[in-house]
């Protein structure tokens, strides 16, 4: 929260359910400190009545210092509701506070206004140009650790920008380190992916084995949220990055099953990696990072992703 001073509103706005969740834990926790949910936190889902939500409002906390009123999925409330709303607002109690958490917040409503002048809108989701690696270095700083750059950088190109299971892999990584300060990149590597399930590698699989049709399938069943380009662009630099990796390792005089072992590649792809090295000589590989950094751009200059997503897989497949 921007803020700790208790408000008499709070408006959470946005798709990404890993922050409404996150700031909506501490509004409570701002607002009743100690005291039990179960007394002074009230939820209410998309079907709430006004005059409920009113009177829960207007209840006196009981061994709390202030109530928290809670609507999820308040988008059609606030829309049926609006003009009582801002009456509510224009002088609330002094005992609650309302926390609606919407999809949308107009900028050109008066209850924005009232909300913007008296209580607080949280915006629910990563701005497309903010930066994974700075969020992944307060995640790890709040459980006492710090993260690597190559580390943290390495999770945004394997998972992406998925927030929740960021956090999660940032959790793991922190008890994995144990007493060590900092999370690093080999940390990473044995942690997160030597240990992922060959499901994680579908996609990664098919551009290893040339075969278009399976990274296509693939990359539609990928490409079924919101975000999901990021993580699916990761993978496939990641592969990339790898395999570039093992040919340096194979040029300077190890064997392929050492360049493997070395990259942490798991022992269910080293078989057809081993070919796909052979197919794919470093000037290659080069060529292949010149096409997804056009891909990438392309998708940053308004391009559709999945359009340029599709292509830049063609492109690797051959």
């Amino acid at each position: 929260m921007a803020s700790s001073e208790v408000k008499p509103v709070y408006v959470l706005h946005g798709a990404d359910a890993f922050l409404l969740d996150i700031h909506r834990r501490e509004i409570i926790s701002t607002i009743i400190g100690g005291a039990d949910p179960q007394t002074s936190v009230a939820s209410y889902d998309a079907t709430a009545e006004l005059a409920d939500v009113l009177d829960d409002l207007r209840t006196l906390p009981f061994l709390a210092p202030r109530r928290v009123v809670i609507v999820r999925e308040a988008d059609a409330f606030v829309s049926a509701h609006r003009k009582s709303l801002e009456n509510y607002l224009e002088s609330p109690v002094g005992t609650a506070s309302l926390v609606l958490m919407v999809s949308a917040w107009p900028k050109t409503t008066r209850l924005y206004k009232i909300v913007e002048k008296i209580g607080q809108a949280i915006y629910c989701e990563m701005p497309k140009d903010s930066s994974v690696p700075a969020w992944l270095s307060k995640s790890a700083g709040k459980r006492g650790k710090k993260i690597a750059p190559d580390a943290a950088a390495m999770l945004e190109e394997w998972i992406g920008r998925d927030l929740a299971r960021l956090d999660k892999e940032v959790e793991k990584l922190s008890l994995y380190v144990d007493q060590r300060d900092t999370i690093t990149l080999a940390d990473v590597s044995t942690l997160v992916i030597a240990t992922a399930e060959p499901v994680d590698f579908a996609l990664p699989n098919a551009l290893t084995a040339g075969d278009t049709k399976a990274a296509l399938q693939t990359l539609g069943a990928m490409l079924t949220a919101r975000g999901e380009e990021f993580r699916t662009l990761g993978q496939i630099a990641w592969h990339l990055r790898r395999a570039v990796r093992a040919q340096q390792l194979i040029a300077q005089g190890q064997n392929p099953e050492a360049a493997m072992r070395a990259v942490k590649l798991p022992g269910f792809v080293r078989s057809s990696f081993r070919s796909f090295l052979q197919r794919r000589p470093l000037a290659k590989l080069a060529g292949d990072f010149r096409k997804l950094l056009a891909a990438d751009r392309a998708m940053k200059t308004g391009t559709d992703a999945t359009a340029a997503l599709q292509q830049l897989v063609v492109e690797l497949c051959n």
